[in-house]
């Protein structure tokens, strides 16, 4: 037989006893765990022994289990099922005594059963009747019969500081003798008692609590409100009204069939309290609850009042997409009609950057934000070249921070260490091979920038180093763009912020990418008062305007023009689509003309020691992600292609390139002809000379093409040149 399925199914109908309390339950630790499991083990074969032909050879095994759980017992540690197991071991060993006919050592073995778990039963189902009927009347000299009632019921019944029972219940099996019983339900007085359990008697216990604190019970319109009780939260109303409540939530002005369940909130001291009713997207509700005695109350129902905005977001580039306080709403531009009212963090993030605001939202208001979308620029850290640098480590990386904060053109983020550590460990390299000088292979700090530019979407990063010097004040800051494996350089005085600021003026410096543009070529002379016209580029809005070569231009919108200089600086202070006046005199007498400006590509320039090309860089790619397929994304990326160049990465330069010549227009100006021409560069610098006299004959054959803007030298002459052996 197996007596413990018998005592759990008898466990289970009854409730829990405290004579033998189940201590508080404390960390197993891998010692007790591992007696526990040897004590299952021991189990195992006592059962068989148990149910074999010699059940009394089980008695043994049953006495080392009991033995070594009554053990843990005694330390506090022993857990439910080791009381289990103890349980079928009493059970079963008091069975082994019996049918071998020593009746005391059972009668013993179910006493300390009893003792341990007063209201264990064995059933004539399971247990020959002999065997029930003796464990009875060992039982019966051990224990009495306690019930309890109280008014309300639900109270907490405790024996001697252990817990028994909720009343209200009928008689429960208690072992006999003396008790101190406490009786307490929260809100109420706790009661005491003090009582004598004698074998076979009953003895009862009515009980009339005394409130001591109050309850109120809310009802809102919507569900879902939180309720707060003196800053505390002590519920959320659910769930619907019910039909003999409907008439007082009329009278209230709520709609019942929106309105909550009553949610009670218990164990309110007597005294005012401050409620706030709260919920998303709604107004908060304040109240003062009056609680002058200690019973229970009904405020009046509460409607909350919606609180929203609408939000329309565009970006520059579009396509971005939308994260209002982290969660996805769609992509730029966007109309988002139920914002809640209240501060948000708003967070546009594009292949091209991001942009980030936090911004409050009043009930009602209509706010139309242009999310401008910038690079991001992840600061990876600093790095210590001597020990005296590793003592400042913690300082500098703080000032750094601190000031690099104030770039205006550029996310300025703290990379995860975590996740920088996780890419760089891929390639088994630390912060300082980002570094020039590391000995890092640029192909691996090219793949090694890309991946973390993709995990912390940004567009590029900075590391500082602290060289090693006796006074340790200089960092040196290395910009590097994703994809880039030469950094840009600047160094500073880390503890002070005015040190900073040629720096961050560097950083925020645009490229100038476009120029208003004419296409009328000038030239100084001492002939004339004013600048002869020496070109005019074929489809240029000078052309348009009927400007011919030969012609003196005299003024600018009645500004007189001197000298090429006064012309190109009165250009320089207008913008693409304005119209100017042009005064002009030729052969054929003086003449007024309307011109109508455009615009230029202006090439970055190979050497520019006011650039921070990693910088340019960062913004160029802005353009290509931001703008694919556009005027402005091809030239933006011969420039990328340039600024390759710049830093003789020419691989680079030539994957750049290959896009450019197919994305950039066959016209006259900066167009094909002008990548085909750095092709032939590219390609020349990496060995290919074959394949660069190809790219320089293509070039050739663009017989408008220029180099630097549209007004610049002829590509084809360059070109021409450069295959002559």
């Amino acid at each position: 037989m197996r007596p413990l399925l018998l005592a759990l199914v008898a466990l289970a109908a009854l409730p829990l006893v405290a004579q033998e309390p189940s201590p508080p339950p404390a960390a197993a630790t891998d010692v007790d765990q591992r007696e526990l499991q040897a004590v299952q083990d021991l189990l195992a074969r006592a059962v068989a022994e148990f149910d074999g032909a010699q059940q009394s050879r089980s008695i043994v095994i049953f006495d080392e289990i009991v033995n070594r759980l009554e053990n843990l017992r005694r330390q506090g540690s022993l857990p439910p099922r080791g009381r289990e197991i103890l349980v079928q071991a009493y059970e079963l060993r008091g069975r082994a005594y019996y049918n071998i006919g020593l009746s005391e050592k059972a009668a013993d073995s179910f006493r300390s059963l009893v003792q341990f778990q007063p209201q264990y039963n064995m059933s004539r189902e399971k247990v020959s009747p002999k065997v029930v009927d003796f464990f009875g009347s060992v039982k019966k000299a051990l224990v009495g019969y306690l019930a309890v009632s109280t008014v309300p019921p639900g109270a907490r019944v405790s024996l001697n500081g252990e817990f028994l029972a909720l009343s209200d219940f009928f008689p429960l099996d208690v072992l006999a003798g003396e008790y101190a019983v406490e009786i307490a339900r929260d809100g109420y007085q706790t009661e005491t008692r003090t009582l004598s359990i004698a074998p076979r008697a009953t003895e009862t216990l009515q009980v009339d609590l005394v409130r001591t604190l109050a309850s109120a019970f809310f009802i809102t319109e919507p569900a879902g409100v939180e309720v707060w009780v003196d800053g505390e939260l002590r519920g959320t109303t659910s769930g619907s009204l019910s039909p003999d409540r409907h008439e007082a939530a009329r009278a209230q002005g709520l709609d019942p069939s929106r309105s909550s369940d009553r949610l009670e909130v218990t164990n309110l001291s007597i005294g005012a309290h401050q409620v706030e009713l709260r919920r998303k997207c709604h107004e908060i509700a304040r109240r003062t609850l009056e609680l002058p005695e200690p019973k229970d109350y009904d405020p009046d129902p509460v409607k909350l009042e919606e609180s929203v905005g609408t939000l329309s977001l565009r970006s520059d580039p579009p396509g971005g997409r939308i994260f209002l306080d982290g969660e996805g709403m769609g992509v730029t531009p966007r109309e988002l009609p139920r914002v809640c009212s209240g501060r948000h963090r708003i967070e546009v993030k594009h292949p091209a950057g991001r942009f980030i605001q936090d911004l409050t939202l009043e009930k009602n208001e209509s706010k139309t934000l242009d999310c401008p979308i910038r690079p991001s620029l992840a600061f990876l850290g600093v790095v210590a070249e001597s020990p005296a640098g590793e003592r400042v480590l913690a300082d500098a990386e703080e000032r750094i921070l601190e000031n690099l904060a104030r770039v205006s053109s550029l996310n300025f983020i703290p990379a995860p260490r975590d996740t920088v550590e996780r890419i760089l460990d891929l390639e088994k390299l630390g912060r300082r091979g980002l570094v020039p000088g590391s000995g890092t292979e640029p192909d691996v700090l090219r793949k090694v920038t890309e991946r973390l530019a993709a995990a912390l979407e940004v567009q590029g990063f900075l590391i500082a180093v602290l060289p090693e010097e006796k006074l340790q004040r200089t960092a040196v800051l290395h910009l590097l763009a994703a994809g880039n494996t030469v950094s840009d350089r600047w160094s500073v005085n880390f503890a002070e912020s005015a040190a900073y600021l040629r720096f961050l003026a560097a950083v925020d410096r645009r490229a100038a990418l476009q120029r208003p543009w004419s296409g009328l070529i000038t030239v100084d002379t001492l002939l004339h008062d004013g600048v002869p016209v020496l070109r005019v580029v074929p489809g240029s809005p000078g052309a348009l305007a009927g400007v011919a070569p030969g012609e003196v231009l005299q003024a600018l919108d009645g500004q007189p023009v001197k000298k090429t200089a006064d012309w190109l600086a009165a250009l320089g202070s207008r913008k693409a689509k304005d119209k100017v006046s042009l005064k002009l005199s030729g052969a054929s007498g003086p003449r007024t003309v309307e011109l109508a400006l455009s615009e230029t590509p202006q090439e970055i320039p190979l050497n520019d020691p006011t650039l921070l090309y990693n910088k340019v860089m960062m913004d160029l790619r802005q353009q290509v992600e931001g703008y694919p397929g556009t005027e402005a994304a091809a030239f933006a990326r011969l420039n990328l292609a340039l600024c390759a160049m710049h830093f003789a990465d020419f691989a680079a330069a030539h994957e750049h390139l290959l896009k450019a010549r197919e994305e950039l227009p066959r016209r006259a100006g900066v167009s094909q002809g002008t990548a085909l021409y750095y092709l032939g560069l590219a390609l020349e610098r990496l060995g290919y000379r074959k394949e660069a006299a190809d790219a320089y004959r293509a070039a050739a054959a663009s017989t408008d093409a220029t180099l630097l803007n549209n007004d610049g030298p002829a590509v084809s002459a360059r070109a021409s040149r450069r295959l002559t052996p």
